[in-house]
């Protein structure tokens, strides 16, 4: 076991073998007990649920297509449109968002295999279908290369099903992650754990910090164990969306943690925002999964939005948190 600390600074044993890792492993096929695991601890791990060679053939598509480009694209962190930040590596540390919508004429045999192979594989169909009670709509995706951490939070706080609680997420290795690279960690059982909704005194345009700080608080009050499970190549960590998790800082300056997660709801529901703005989302149907593209630039007007974004940043933010707030403004009413 190694002694790390998460982003704001909790304690958190990392295994560096399996048999220090109390986390237990599911086949892909035992869909009845990965299911009745979730429910009771708001995770579940499941081996070898995508190839090696699947993984690879992603990573080669990353390193062909989108690691060189010097442009602009999405920013999981931020949500913005971004450059590449690299490491002293040249690894990429600022993780993309939504893998199936980026440029399909700069990125198209990254985007398709992640949507087709990936996202919409039908053994994660599957997975998500045991976990969801309904066939699986994607809502959200990102990939990540380096990783600069990610805070302790709950998933709900920015995207969920209608139904608070009920939209699963999947984070899939796409290579042995190391214990010092940049683990996820997940707080198991604390999707019982309520939390404060997200709301004017909380909201994330001018006081995401409180939220944060808030669930950082709920985990030392209520001393919630800290998992940092090891994952090989292929394997996949579900978790719901009230489970409090995030990331590990990239700490070993030999080792990557290549990776995608995505989220998805009940094919049969719609998307809620930010606690508070309910979509009837539009998607496309692959392999049996419904799979939503936010911003997706095959399309001319988004096209044009991103080249808003590109060349008036400043303004554009501005208006964005303005409306974010006044939206938080009026649920508090």
């Amino acid at each position: 076991m190694i002694a790390l600390t998460t982003p704001r600074g909790l304690p958190v044993r990392v295994p560096e073998v399996l048999s220090e890792d109390p986390s237990p492993r599911f086949a892909a096929h035992e869909r009845d007990e990965i299911r009745d695991y979730y429910r009771e601890n708001g995770y579940a791990i499941v081996q070898s649920v995508f190839s090696k060679a699947d993984c690879d053939t992603q990573r080669k598509f990353w390193e062909e297509e989108v690691k060189p480009f010097r442009g602009y694209i999405y920013r999981q962190a931020t949500g913005k449109v971004e450059k590449h930040v690299l490491n002293d590596r040249g690894w990429v540390m600022n993780p993309i968002l939504n893998l199936q919508s980026v440029d399909p004429k700069r990125f198209g045999k990254f985007r398709a295999f992640a949507t087709e192979s990936l996202l919409a594989a039908p053994r994660l169909r599957d997975l998500f279908a045991a976990l969801l009670g309904d066939s699986p709509k994607i809502v959200q995706s990102m990939y990540f290369e380096g990783n600069s951490a990610t805070w302790e939070h709950q998933d709900s706080y920015y995207l969920d099903s209608e139904r608070v609680g009920e939209m699963a997420a999947a984070w899939i290795a796409m290579e042995d992650i190391a214990p010092r690279a940049g683990r996820f960690f997940i707080c198991p059982g604390s999707h019982k754990v309520r939390l404060d909704e997200h709301g004017a005194a909380n909201n994330i345009a001018e006081h995401h910090d409180v939220y944060i700080a808030s669930v950082v608080e709920k985990i030392k009050n209520l001393n919630l164990d800290i998992r940092a499970p090891l994952l090989e190549k292929g394997d996949v960590l579900f978790w719901n969306s009230l489970t409090i998790h995030g990331s590990l800082d990239s700490q070993d300056p030999l080792r990557s943690r290549s990776s995608v997660t995505c989220h998805a709801i009940p094919g049969s529901r719609q998307f809620l925002q930010w606690q508070v703005r309910l979509m009837d989302l539009i998607t496309d149907d692959v392999n049996g999964t419904r799979v939503y593209r936010p911003k997706d630039l095959r399309h001319l007007k988004n096209r044009l939005v991103f080249r808003v974004e590109t060349a008036f940043p400043s303004l554009f933010y501005w208006a964005k948190r303005t409306a974010i707030k006044q939206i938080m403004r009026l649920k508090s009413h």
